[in-house]
């Protein structure tokens, strides 16, 4: 059954950069969607980026704001790498819109379409040729200076020492029990989705995008017996810091703590819905991106 339910498919399409190198994909998927009858809908923020190079046939609706409801667009096409689709997330997460990435950046583990082949991968997706995975999410409660801020990513929640002079202690807490107290240059906090990100890095293993847990990976841990550890999504993880300044990390979005802090993590109330092209699973991107089985025999 297809997820939108309009007489008239509407696409969003979002980016946090207009990238010369990419233009003339980007127009021909513009292109691609109106041949097709599809309505073009761009959130401000990126049309304005776009309108001096890309050309409508028809005057895309422009959305102000930093959300999209279903009234707006049944599917968000995300132009770009993994960080723009965290991004692209955080516009449609709440309401339930699924995301879909065209990798227009890097690795683009979470991607799911290739630039080479815009009409191709148009013509399968209006065909209803794919997957809608669902990514938990976290919640983020980060007290201090006698506030409270919440927020949620879909990768992970990371702290790190501010600089190289002394390490970072961290008490780590699962469900008010005491886990274990970090002493190094930072720890993790990953999701599912967040596995093969900063905690694969520092030695986290990968988990697949439908396992209920989250994984705690310590960042250059002074005691080497802390290894990373998994646990189940339902748990709460509070950290507590014993540190004067540390950067907190959210996603992509990173800021300096100037004072102790406690963040408190558990399962978000929703979840991130992500398509994936049928020909296309998180076991072909492992294979694909990290090069698992991949032979260097000359």
């Amino acid at each position: 059954m297809p997820f939108f339910n309009h007489n008239i498919m509407h696409i969003g399409l979002f980016g946090k950069r207009y990238d010369e190198a990419y233009s003339h994909h980007l127009q021909l998927l513009v292109a691609t969607l109106e041949d097709r009858g599809v309505g073009i809908v761009v959130p401000e923020s990126y049309y304005t980026l776009i309108e001096q190079y890309i050309s409508f046939a028809t005057q895309p609706r422009i959305v102000a704001g930093e959300s999209l409801q279903p009234t707006d667009i049944d599917c968000l096409f995300s132009i770009g790498g993994d960080g723009t689709l965290l991004a692209a997330v955080r516009l449609v997460a709440e309401a339930g819109i699924p995301v879909l990435g065209l990798n227009f950046g890097h690795l683009g583990f979470l991607t799911t379409a290739n630039p080479a082949d815009i009409q191709g991968f148009v013509a399968l997706f209006l065909q209803q040729q794919y997957t809608i995975e669902t990514h938990s999410l976290m919640h983020v409660e980060v007290a201090h200076d006698g506030a409270a801020e919440h927020s949620y990513v879909m990768n992970e929640v990371s702290i790190h020492r501010h600089n190289n002079s002394s390490m970072l202690y961290t008490n780590v807490y699962i469900n008010d029990e005491i886990l274990a107290t970090y002493n190094g240059d930072g720890l993790i906090v990953a999701t599912p989705t967040g596995s093969t990100a900063y905690s694969l890095s520092c030695g986290g293993p990968v988990l697949a995008p439908s396992s209920k847990c989250f994984v705690i990976t310590p960042v250059a841990v002074h005691n080497l017996t802390l290894r990373p550890i998994v646990v189940p999504d339902t748990s709460r993880i509070r950290l507590v810091t014993a540190t004067n300044e540390m950067y907190l990390g959210r996603d992509s979005n990173s800021q300096l703590m100037s004072n102790q802090c406690e963040i408190i993590i558990t399962k978000e109330s929703f979840s991130a819905k992500v398509i994936r092209m049928k020909n296309k699973s998180f076991y072909s991107a492992i294979r694909e991106k990290l090069m698992w089985g991949a032979s260097y025999n000359s």
